[in-house]
């Protein structure tokens, strides 16, 4: 045998008084060739002088010295993996093995070694072995077959030590996944399918090291397919031990991994993980995995209900509230609050709590951070956009009577009616109705004591990726969130600069391009909804804007590939501006215009129903005191015309 000489070691050391670093070199022989070579004589005896020699071995890995010698032993390693993958062999002896590949797996400059003694493939094997004796223990009957590991009816007993040995292979498989090739090859070898069995052992302490190793395993998509196939146990056991505090950090993170696979998302929901996982939200050590699980769930409309039902909107608050104006969002967070505002029941619950819009409102204006202002801002318009729906629902309830528009939008419909009933008996005239909506959204004043905030916060924005959120918010600003005696041409007349500034900088073609079509859009989308009232419907004729908006419509429709997007948003512009005389002039009498809309004929069926709908706008508007059709109403009957000929003409090609 090579006679052994051990690593020099180095102790750095700094002395505080002269700053100087000591360099100091420990020549010690940690353990001599001879106590191994007797150890390794004692591998090839009996049951119990094996264990002996695994003993001497253990002591000698107490050695960090030691280690790297033991490990470099080609003769002792052949002899420990030999007997590592001997069938038969007795539990205290492959513990005791499997103790000493713990010490080199813990070090990450052995992996190599171990990898090349297929330690990771014989802990597997090991592994596999002691969960078909768990199995075999939990058995009534008598036969056993492999076969049995598949059936949903497998029940596992595991003695005291055949966990400890598990505890102990699973550490080791643990290290060694730290090399991603490793676990890449552990994967292949069914490892997901090792450790949902391994799942069902009784211990925290036994389960701790599973975990470890499926919050690395879990990143692979063969694992969650594996745990979201055959009798899904796994899932629901990871949900159940979400009540377990001393591993459920570990557990929900194993968890958000999986969550990526959307079966295993569904199998989650259906396992009532809704509970726990809110809970765990609370709690500051697990508040951040929680959020980003909670996150990936909420991306389901039936996960977002479970989750208002059991509460989440008041955690959601509190986090808000006290969350520090400097402080960075956590993504997860961030995340779930886009998504949860999307749901009616909790932007209710939420835009009802005054003081958590004002605090969302001076963590925007403290903030520095332009992360933290973008998501708050998304949720004001999530907000902002269910009032705005809110409104046109109540007031659909009024007109007919009945709160069967509000269902699914508030909780509690009725209310908004009772209150109203005694009062419509005496008049039930539409003229009254409207009043009456009117007085009932109003007095909630959601948004009246903002609107100047809103407005100039949106003027002075120098951000495209804040721009397009303020905008959003103010599209969704009707006239009744206007505080008393305020309308909507007031502001615009009395910011007419700043405005028709803004609008133009993010309109003009030259400009424009160095723009996303995002902002654009959401431009486009506000002129429209301006146009609700004739008063701002003289201010956008004034401003000149609509010429912009055709700019960008002929340069659309001259795109084979342009925005469809882009396209169908300014015909629903132009529909709403052909309500009023001053913008359907400018609409109709555009340079280009006609032929544009005429153009998206051809595009997908939603821009082709619009154009449709704004050409059959134009034909009867573009009329003199007679009804004869004007200029732009005869270009459009003659260019159907034309549409109708070539169609024939195409069919009867066909025909021959």
């Amino acid at each position: 045998m090579s006679s052994y000489y051990p690593i020099r070691t180095q102790r750095l050391s700094a002395d505080p008084a002269d700053d100087v670093i000591v360099v100091e070199y420990n020549d010690k022989e940690s353990a001599s060739s001879e106590e191994i070579d007797k150890s390794l004589e004692l591998l090839y005896g009996s049951a119990d002088e094996k264990l002996l020699g695994m003993e001497k071995i253990l002591a000698l890995c107490q050695d960090l010295d030691a280690l790297e010698y033991l490990i470099q032993n080609h003769q002792l390693m052949s002899a420990l993996t030999r007997l590592f993958s001997e069938d038969g062999l007795q539990t205290e002896v492959v513990f005791a093995i499997s103790k000493i590949f713990l010490a080199f797996s813990m070090f990450k400059e052995y992996h190599e070694m171990l990898s090349n003694h297929r330690v990771g493939a014989l802990t597997l094997r090991v592994v596999d072995l002691e969960l078909k004796r768990a199995l075999h223990r939990g058995r009534t009957s008598v036969e056993f077959t492999s076969s049995e590991l598949a059936s949903p009816t497998y029940s596992f007993t595991f003695t005291n030590r055949q966990e400890h040995l598990l505890i102990v292979c699973c550490s080791i498989l643990c290290y060694i996944a730290d090399d991603y090739s490793a676990l890449q090859k552990m994967i292949k070898k069914s490892l997901a399918t090792t450790l949902s069995y391994c799942l069902e052992m009784k211990t925290t302490q036994a389960l701790t090291p599973v975990l470890r190793l499926l919050m690395k395993a879990s990143i692979f998509e063969e694992t969650a397919v594996e745990f979201s196939s055959g009798e899904r146990r796994a899932i629901q056991k990871l949900v159940s031990l979400l009540h377990v505090s001393s591993i459920s950090d570990k557990v929900v993170r194993v968890l958000f991994n999986l969550s990526f696979h959307n079966e295993c998302a569904h199998l989650m929901s259906s396992e009532s993980i809704h509970f726990p996982i809110t809970t765990m939200m609370r709690n500051k050590s697990t508040h951040a995995p929680a959020c980003k699980l909670v996150y990936h769930l909420s991306s389901s409309e039936v996960n977002r209900k479970k989750f208002v039902t059991i509460g989440i909107s008041s955690a959601l608050m509190e986090h808000l509230i006290e969350m520090p104006p400097h402080e960075q969002m956590e993504e997860g967070l961030a995340g779930l609050l886009v998504n949860m505002t999307l749901y009616p029941l909790c932007a209710e619950i939420m835009l009802h709590n005054s003081e958590l819009v004002v605090n969302i409102f001076r963590i925007i204006q403290q903030s520095d951070s332009h992360y933290n202002k973008q998501v708050l801002l998304k949720v004001i318009r999530n907000l902002s956009q269910w009032s705005k729906e809110f409104q046109y629902r109540l007031h659909q309830a009024l007109t007919v009577g009945d709160a069967s528009p509000l269902k699914g939008w508030v909780k509690r419909p009725a209310n908004y009616l009772s209150s109203t009933e005694s009062k419509l008996e005496d008049d039930e005239s539409d003229e009254n109705k409207l009043i009456q909506y009117s007085s009932i959204y109003w007095e909630h004043h959601f948004w009246d004591s903002h609107i100047e905030f809103l407005l100039q916060s949106a003027l002075n924005c120098e951000n495209d990726d804040l721009l397009v959120e303020w905008i959003g918010i103010l599209t969704n600003i009707t006239k009744d969130d206007m505080p008393a005696g305020l309308h909507w041409h007031d502001l615009l007349y009395d910011n007419n600069r700043k405005i028709v500034r803004l609008c133009r900088r993010i309109l003009d073609p030259d400009e424009a391009k160095k723009r996303h079509d995002d902002i654009k859009m959401e431009v486009i989308i506000w002129l429209g909804e301006l146009c609700a009232s004739k008063e701002c419907s003289h201010w956008i004729a004034s401003s000149n804007l609509i010429d912009a908006m055709h700019d960008e419509l002929i340069q659309c429709a001259a795109l084979v590939d342009g925005s469809q997007e882009m396209g169908l948003q300014l015909l629903l512009s132009y529909k709403k501006m052909m309500m009023y005389d001053e913008t359907r002039f400018q609409v109709i009498g555009g340079c280009g215009v006609i032929e544009a809309i005429l153009s998206c004929l051809a595009r997908g069926h939603a821009l082709k129903t619009t154009a449709e709908e704004c050409l059959v706008l134009i034909e009867d508007f573009d009329r003199d005191q007679n009804g004869a059709l004007g200029r732009s109403g005869m270009i459009i009957q003659h260019k159907r015309y034309e549409a109708l000929v070539e169609q024939k003409w195409n069919r009867c090609s066909n025909e021959v």
